[in-house]
């Protein structure tokens, strides 16, 4: 059996043939939800929980997926966003709406379920999720957690 190069454990196969950690999993969300403890109020965006923090550093690290494309014709970009962005908490739903030339296009997060990424692709999100954090906030994920485990 091979190892997780994050945690050390044992890798079990899972749906697919694709090995994943669920100690790596733990460690994720745990990572999000210290994120989400220390998140600096000045930031530009706030979250309401740390599964909206989750969607969002997800996006940002490129784990997302076109949910919609919309023509702007006779909108302004800044009319447009608002809307867009309006409708997307009103629906209660996790999305980053973008402009692109004259189309918003709304991303939705991809899942990280076990039986949909493999476990190499879920260490290079894992990294790139922690590399967003500390972009976005100054904030070192590692930190984070060993604090919050003293």
């Amino acid at each position: 059996m091979k190892s997780c190069p994050h945690c050390g454990c044992e890798l079990a196969p899972s749906a697919g043939g694709k090995a994943r950690s669920t100690e790596q999993l733990r460690r994720y969300f745990a990572m999000i939800r210290a994120a989400f403890h220390n998140w600096p109020e000045a930031h530009q965006y706030q979250f309401a929980n740390a599964e909206e923090l989750r969607a969002f550093l997800q996006m940002k690290a490129g784990h997302r997926e076109i949910g919609a494309k919309i023509p702007m014709a006779g909108m302004s970009k800044e009319s447009a966003m608002l809307l867009a962005e309006a409708a997307i908490r009103g629906a209660g739903s996790y999305a980053m709406p973008s402009i692109y030339g004259d189309t918003l296009v709304i991303f939705r997060p991809k899942s990280v379920s076990f039986g949909k990424m493999a476990h190499a692709d879920f260490c290079a999100l894992s990294d790139a999720v922690e590399a967003v954090i500390k972009a976005e906030t100054g904030l070192i994920p590692v930190q984070m957690l060993k604090e919050k485990a003293a």
